[in-house]
């Protein structure tokens, strides 16, 4: 039907979706190799999510370009060092810093109030989509593994229509579902639990992240208050405000009772926040222009999707060193996707952190029909 020429239409793409879960779930009941026909239904998914989102209401904010300023700063000592209340005084320059990488010197960010439809972001549907990780996928079912990585690729063409990027030189570098819960403080890494984020910017902690990505699986004011995503920026400052000290910018604040903690976040800039809504996302580049916080959750449970996207090359030698190389055939493939994507066997640590790091890798390719490889 599509080499005839059929368009697809959502209903027609999901109806494709949950052949592909079919088609999966018996191969694996019944120890056979995955169809080559699974992953080319895939890629057409793949192109028909892209298509129909590009129908929906997209607002977009066009910015300048901002990396810290070289002078006086060493690359290492700005990876982390600012990740706190500071951060917003690092001196700035315009340019894309985008260390490695082939990013374009566009910048912006984008919200998609639809980017995942109802069903899509449905928990009752997918209730392991609220913990998921590709490190842990033994007893997930093959719909939310399949289901997270569509919503994850649907993010990678997204950024790559938006930047102008060719679609290959794009790739995940974390993918990861994350709880917020209220009267919570983040223990370990970013998929820990918390009830806030602290300002930073992406670029910042990890000089790989390029593109990022925020899906929202719950909804502010139902499931939970605050937690606000906020974008924090330099204030447009009007004559008279020039003119005033930072001692009168506080007493002002002051005389609002606002607290001190809260005047020195304030001071000097200017917030954009957005309140979550299930199935929506934030799309945005990963540089200085784009600092952000998330406000502190005040009661009940907030799920999110952070994505974050790279466009550093992966160097041959890293495809040569694996036991499967580049895919050559759609059997080859669609191997990948079993072996890699939908491991339900029992793994080690180091085994598990092996899998993701060559399935991050060979994204593209598992992702892609051959003749964009």
């Amino acid at each position: 039907l599509l080499q005839k020429g059929l368009t697809m239409n959502e209903e027609t793409t999901d109806a494709a979706f949950w052949s592909v879960v079919k088609a999966v779930d018996t191969a694996e009941k019944e120890d056979k190799p995955l169809s080559a026909d699974v992953p080319q239904m895939l890629h057409h998914i793949f192109d028909a999510d892209l298509a129909h989102l590009l129908t929906r209401e997209q607002i977009r904010t066009n910015l300048t370009c901002m990396q810290p300023t070289e002078s006086g700063l060493t690359t290492h000592g700005m990876n982390y060092i600012f990740d706190d209340s500071s951060h917003k005084d690092l001196p700035l320059e315009e340019g894309r810093r985008c260390e490695d990488g082939s990013c374009c010197d566009a910048c912006s960010r984008n919200i998609f109030p639809t980017f995942a439809t109802d069903a899509e972001s449905d928990l009752n549907t997918f209730p392991e989509i609220s913990s998921f990780t590709f490190n842990d996928l033994e007893t997930v079912s093959s719909a939310t593994i399949l289901h997270f990585t569509r919503l994850v690729e649907r993010v990678r063409r997204t950024m790559a229509h938006e930047y102008g990027l060719p679609l290959k030189s794009l790739l995940p570098l974390q993918a990861y579902s994350r709880k917020y819960v209220a009267g919570t403080t983040q223990q370990g890494g970013g998929g820990g639990e918390g009830d806030f984020v602290t300002l930073h910017t992406d670029e910042a902690t990890h000089t790989g992240y390029h593109y990022s990505c925020v899906l929202y699986l719950s909804t502010a004011g139902v499931d939970f208050e605050g937690g606000d995503f906020v974008f924090n920026d330099p204030a447009d400052k009007t004559e008279e405000d020039k003119n005033k000290s930072e001692d009168e910018e506080e007493e002002e604040l002051e005389l609002m009772g606002i607290s001190l903690a809260e005047q020195i976040r304030r001071a000097g800039r200017k917030f954009t926040p957005y309140s979550p809504q299930r199935g929506a996302a934030v799309i945005f580049s990963s540089g200085w222009e784009n600092m952000h916080e998330v406000e502190k959750i005040t009661s009940g449970v907030r799920y999110a999707v952070p994505c974050f996207f790279t466009t550093c090359p992966v160097p041959d030698i890293a495809y040569d060193q694996m036991v499967a190389g580049k895919p050559k055939t759609n059997e080859d493939i669609a191997d990948d996707w079993l072996h890699l994507l939908l491991a339900h066997r029992e793994e080690l640590p180091q085994e598990s952190v092996g899998r993701v790091k060559e399935l991050l890798m060979k994204w593209h390719y598992m992702c892609a029909p051959l003749d964009q490889h």
